[in-house]
């Protein structure tokens, strides 16, 4: 799929995005994709089907992310945080983008969070608009 229909998909992705994984409030809930991608005009293929809907859920994961490590890994903003994170677990939309079947981001990432050693999290959190 070209860059176009990858950004239409995770605008599509966005707008209809599970009820039961909401976005923290007050969190862009539709922002803007932003491509660092230099691509010849001529190349139509960049991108698999489902990679714009992946974005969504990426920007989803970052924004409870980021919230957590705001918060310091205290208080009930972490601690709503690292519970959406852990709610999407089992959710189709991780399930349909990534594969944790070593289980290190709940067995390792998030335990480790919820003991307020957010390393790991922050390692995972690069990336994400923010963190560096």
């Amino acid at each position: 799929m070209s860059y176009e229909e990858m950004r239409d998909e995770y605008d599509r992705t966005l707008e209809n995005f599970p009820a039961e994984l909401p976005f923290p409030e007050g969190v862009d809930t539709h922002p803007a994709l932003e491509s660092q991608i230099v691509t010849d005009p001529e190349t139509t293929d960049l991108f698999e089907v489902g990679s714009g809907s992946g974005q969504a859920y990426v920007y989803w994961e970052c924004t409870w992310m980021l919230q957590v490590l705001a918060a310091e890994g205290k208080g009930r903003k972490a601690d709503q945080g690292l519970d959406m994170l852990e709610s999407a677990l089992d959710s189709e939309m991780r399930a349909r983008h990534f594969d944790d079947s070593s289980g290190v981001w709940e067995n390792q990432v998030l335990r480790s969070a919820r003991q307020g050693d957010l390393g790991l999290l922050r390692d995972f959190a690069v990336g994400c608009d923010g963190e560096s």
